[in-house]
C-alpha cells in the first residue's frame, strides 16, 4: 500500500492541487494530513482517497470531521491517530502536543508521522520510523514538500517544490 504524508497545508491552493494531480498518478491509495489544513474546502481536494487527519494548532473551530465523512464514511479525523495499515502500526499527530514525543518513546508504532515544524524528517528514533513530510503552506522554513511511503517496501519518497 502506498500512501500520501501531507501537513500545514495552511490552504496554500496551488500547492494542494499540483499535489492531488501528483498523488493521482502515483497509485496512492490512502492520503495521511498531518495538520493546520486552515481551511475545511482543502479535504474536497483529496476526496478521491481515503483520508486521514489530524487537528493542528491552526485548525480550530472547523468541523473537519463532519466535511471528512461528507466524502466518505471511512474518513476519520481527531488530535492524535492510531491506526493500522498492512500490520504496521502507525500513529498520527501534528506535534504541538505532548502525543508526540509519548507515542515515539512508547515502542507500540511502527510509524510515527507528525508535522508541525514545516521540517522534513525521516529518521529512526528506538523500532519507530518517525516522519515529518515538510509543508506545503505557511511559514517557509524550508523547501515545501511531502514524502509518499510504500508501507511493503518501507521506501520513502520525498517531492520538493515545484510539484
Amino acid at each position: 500500500m502506498r500512501i500520501a504524508i501531507i501537513s500545514d497545508t495552511h490552504n496554500n491552493l496551488n500547492n494542494i492541487q499540483a499535489v492531488r494531480k501528483l498523488i493521482l498518478a502515483e497509485d496512492v491509495a490512502v492520503v495521511i494530513h498531518c495538520g493546520d489544513l486552515t481551511e475545511e474546502d482543502v479535504l474536497d481536494y483529496f476526496g478521491d482517497f481515503r483520508l486521514y487527519c489530524a487537528y493542528g494548532n491552526g485548525d480550530f473551530g472547523m468541523d473537519v470531521d463532519e466535511r471528512l465523512q461528507w466524502l466518505s464514511p471511512d474518513n476519520q479525523a481527531d488530535s492524535d491517530l492510531a491506526l493500522e495499515f498492512d500490520d504496521k502500526k502507525v500513529f498520527v499527530t501534528h506535534g504541538h502536543r505532548t502525543s508526540l514525543r509519548r507515542a515515539i518513546d512508547s515502542g507500540e508504532y511502527d510509524y510515527v508521522f507528525h508535522g508541525h515544524t514545516h521540517r522534513y524528517k525521516d529518521e529512526i528514533i528506538g523500532k519507530t520510523r518517525v516522519i515529518n513530510p515538510g509543508a506545503l503552506g505557511g511559514k517557509k522554513v524550508e523547501d515545501r514538500s511531502f514524502v509518499i511511503l510504500d508501507l511493503e517496501s518501507g521506501v520513502l519518497q520525498r517531492f520538493i517544490e515545484p510539484f
